[in-house]
């Protein structure tokens, strides 16, 4: 298998198990969801709280809730449960100067939009429903800096800290978003990556290595790459490269030139001479 497509695929699976883990810490987030919808105080009719107020600007404070429904039985235009428990604050903090109803407690469904008003008026639109089988009453300890706040009730009342709750909501919203958002791009970024690796299987051949020999007039020759196989540092097919022999400086060193001499004994005539060209006489001797 060509090295090049086990690390594609092994960069893929490493990927693919990060969503993995990814899509875990996301299921975390969401089983979280589960803790805010507990109390702080559940089914109490006195309590202690310490605030924190890790901002040190105060904190939003306590909200009170009852089991029950949402009715105004003697129509006197306040919702029941409102109109039957009354709650008081018996120890709080100093406030801070945005603070309402001086950290006391005041009833509230909704925020009240007609001014002065308990906020428990019996209308459809002032209902909330975060908590399921509960309704609200009010508030208390609005704009509270860190100490303890402490209550009595006439009624078992929820009660439920806001700013801690905030806290926690934004954390287990980072995790589910971190998880799953971020857990479903990265499996599905594995699954291409090491899809990529597979087919990178199939159209690659391992690196071949690549050898030199001499020629037989002394030149180097790289031998034949084989078919579709790619050499080191190489990117296509080469069948042959050959290369000039070396010039060594001996190579390129002259012999110094001498001149002919100038002396007529020792140069050769071009001309005929003499004795070469005299014919000796005929003697015709009788028998």
């Amino acid at each position: 298998m060509d090295k090049r497509a086990k690390v594609t695929i092994f960069v893929g699976i490493g990927i693919f198990l990060v969503g993995i883990i990814g899509m875990v810490i996301g299921a975390v987030g969401v089983s979280g969801v589960d803790e805010l919808t507990k109390f702080k105080l559940d089914d109490v009719s006195n309590g202690t709280i310490e605030i924190v107020d890790s901002d040190g600007l105060g904190d939003l404070g306590m909200t009170f809730w009852v089991k029950g429904e949402y009715l105004d039985a003697d129509e006197n235009g306040i919702w029941d449960h409102c109109d039957r428990i009354d709650i008081n604050v018996t120890e709080r903090p100093n406030l801070a100067d945005w603070s309402s109803y001086d950290g006391e407690f005041y009833y509230e469904v909704l925020y009240p939009d007609k001014g002065d008003t308990s906020g428990c008026e019996a209308e459809i639109r002032n209902q909330n429903f975060d908590r399921e089988g509960y309704v609200k009453i009010g508030r208390a300890c609005n704009g509270c800096f860190a100490g303890t706040f402490s209550f009595e009730s006439s009624e078992n009342v929820s009660v439920s800290y806001d700013d801690e709750l905030i806290e926690d909501l934004g954390g287990t919203i980072g995790l589910i978003v971190l998880g799953f958002l971020g857990g479903t791009g990265a499996l599905c970024c594995g699954v291409v990556i090491t899809t990529v690796g597979i087919i990178l299987i199939f159209t690659l051949n391992d690196d071949a290595p690549v050898t030199m020999s001499i020629g037989p007039d002394g030149s180097y020759v790289m031998d034949a790459v084989p078919q579709g196989a790619i050499g080191v540092g190489v990117s296509q097919n080469i069948s042959q490269v050959t290369s000039t022999a070396v010039v060594t400086e001996q190579m390129t060193t002259a012999e110094p030139y001498q001149f002919p001499s100038t002396d007529e004994a020792e140069q050769p005539s071009s001309t005929p001479t003499e004795s070469k060209t005299k014919v000796e006489p005929f003697e015709f001797k009788p028998e």
